[in-house]
């Protein structure tokens, strides 16, 4: 790909079949990400970690003792080992080979048992029912409709009788916003994309029917040569995720209150967390 193909494009541009997700699973790539995760200069990877410890707090009063706790897209495993500190039996799965390692790493280093698996959620498949499963920053958003219901149905089967469910979610403007945002660029000495000095252009486009955020990233190199990278995410709005859970076996979440999980400033009114429990 070159220059000409970004002029060229035909509006409204439209990802193809492998661009629907960043890719978290490269090894290069996720250790970039790996970077950013451990990053406390920013929060927009992973939270820094004194809010963390805040929604930590909050989960372990959630939580019988000894309880089994799932953490799907664990990225570098801040909640499961705060959480293995605590007491708790802690699984851990995450798409980034970096994370996953840095994981594992952490975990031996703190003489703590946690099982971490590299893997692609929507493959996962538990050998023992949880008390507790957990996904955070949006992770939902990232899956298309139908992806996203097989997944919390999925969880649904993974919980023990009495096993509950925090599912942090984006609010509807926020991920409508992103697709409205107008096209733009940034010089980048290196990046999350690449590691070479690059320029990144992006654009975006909301698609009201699908109620999709889709974005497409060009990284070009000083040498004219051009990467394309995509990402979409999923819009619901709040009844919507209430039907969401109900539909895949739940009983209506309630909504945490941002005092119990805070969210930090980048995220506020971007960002709540909704808690809920198998149906009986």
């Amino acid at each position: 790909m070159d220059i000409s193909d970004i002029i060229l494009i035909s509006q409204p541009i439209k990802l193809s079949a492998d661009e629907s997700k960043i890719p978290w699973d490269a090894p290069d790539f996720s250790q970039r990400m790996l970077d950013n995760h451990l990053s406390q200069e920013h929060d927009w990877a992973s939270r820094k970690l004194a809010i963390i410890e805040q929604q930590v707090d909050w989960i372990t009063q959630q939580l019988p003792a000894n309880a089994r706790v799932l953490d799907l897209g664990c990225g570098p495993g801040f909640y499961s080992q705060l959480l293995a500190q605590r007491g708790f039996h802690c699984t851990g799965v995450d798409f980034s080979p970096a994370s996953i390692e840095y994981a594992r790493q952490q975990s031996l280093a703190a003489g703590l048992n946690i099982e971490y698996q590299q893997q692609d959620v929507r493959e996962y498949t538990p050998a023992q029912p949880f008390d507790f499963i957990m996904m955070t920053f949006g992770e939902i958003n990232v899956f298309s409709a139908t992806e996203a219901r097989d997944l919390l149905r999925h969880c649904a089967q993974w919980l023990t009788p009495k096993g509950k469910l925090l599912v942090e979610v984006h609010d509807f403007a926020e991920i409508k916003r992103q697709g409205l945002a107008e096209p733009s660029w940034q010089r980048c000495p290196q990046g999350l994309f690449l590691a070479n000095p690059h320029l990144l252009l992006t654009e975006n486009i909301w698609d009201e029917e699908a109620q999709t955020s889709s974005t497409l990233f060009w990284a070009i190199e000083e040498n004219g040569a051009v990467t394309r990278f995509g990402n979409q995410m999923t819009a619901w709005r709040d009844a919507e995720y209430q039907q969401l859970l109900t539909e895949c076996g739940f009983h209506l979440p309630q909504r945490v209150d941002i005092t119990a999980w805070p969210v930090s400033k980048t995220f506020e009114g971007k960002l709540f967390a909704l808690l809920t429990h198998v149906s009986d």
